[in-house]
């Protein structure tokens, strides 16, 4: 049984008739990675946000259905959801500095996640989380548990994101821009932590990016969207290698050679 399907489903926000996702499908595996890829307003987002219910501004699947182990996922209520948010399927978003309360330590924070999943003490769950930012590679976890978000550089922040989502080992982990605020050589450290998550995990991934290098390095699956539509998918290497789309093409193309080489 797939983990996911995502059964050709379209997207609207709102009262508009046009669609901002049209007949996006998608069946992946358990420690699968897929990578979504496609310029800003390609709709990569939404097909995201749809499978945890989090669609802002009145935005609704109007057609096809979302299957997460099984069970369809768009009819949930609030309890269930609630069941299935941040243990189940958890979520990464571009900055997640950005997602944690500025005026609150990141300890208080994470110590109430944990504790509103799972019931133990506020110091169990204190200790909890600085094993998590241990395992995340970030030293000094109680200094970091103390700390405020501003008083961390993007990619500890965004490596505190990760140790919050990967807290009760996830079966599905979705990465919105996981890597875009980072500059390069973090951007490498934070893919590298992706790929170690799956191996020690087997969590699956699905990782939205508009960088394709990123995308074809760690995806099992790629997927690449333009104007709310698949214009390619398939597995990493039959679409770098036998891209279907003139858009695809285009990205492809714009991948720097290094003597001949490129680095993809």
């Amino acid at each position: 049984m797939d983990l996911l399907c995502m059964k050709d489903i379209t997207i609207t926000y709102g009262k508009s008739e046009t669609a901002s996702v049209e007949h996006f499908s998608l069946a992946m595996q358990p420690g699968e990675i897929v990578s979504i890829v496609g310029e800003s307003g390609s709709g990569k987002t939404t097909v995201i946000r749809s499978i945890l219910g989090l669609l802002p501004g009145g935005g609704k699947v109007k057609e096809g259905d979302i299957l997460f182990q099984g069970n369809s996922l768009l009819n949930l209520k609030k309890d269930q959801w609630k069941a299935l948010r941040g243990t189940d399927i958890s979520m990464i978003f571009q900055d997640s500095g950005a997602m944690i309360n500025p005026i609150r330590k990141i300890g208080d924070q994470f110590a109430e996640y944990i504790r509103t999943h799972e019931k133990m003490s506020k110091k169990q769950a204190w200790e909890r989380g600085a094993e998590m930012l241990t395992r995340m590679h970030l030293p000094n976890s109680d200094n970091i548990m103390k700390s405020y978000p501003f008083q961390l550089s993007g990619g500890m922040r965004q490596r505190v994101g990760i140790a919050m989502a990967m807290t009760f080992q996830p079966k599905l982990l979705l990465a919105d821009e996981p890597t875009s605020a980072l500059d390069v050589t973090i951007q490498a450290q934070i893919v590298r932590q992706f790929m170690e998550l799956r191996k020690l995990y087997h969590t699956s991934m699905i990782i939205v990016t508009h960088n394709i290098g990123v995308a074809a390095y760690m995806a099992d699956q790629l997927i690449v969207m333009q104007h709310g539509k698949i214009v390619d998918a398939g597995k990493r290497d039959d679409v770098m290698k036998h891209p279907k789309s003139d858009y695809t093409k285009n990205l492809l193309a714009c991948v720097p050679d290094m003597e001949g080489k490129r680095y993809v």
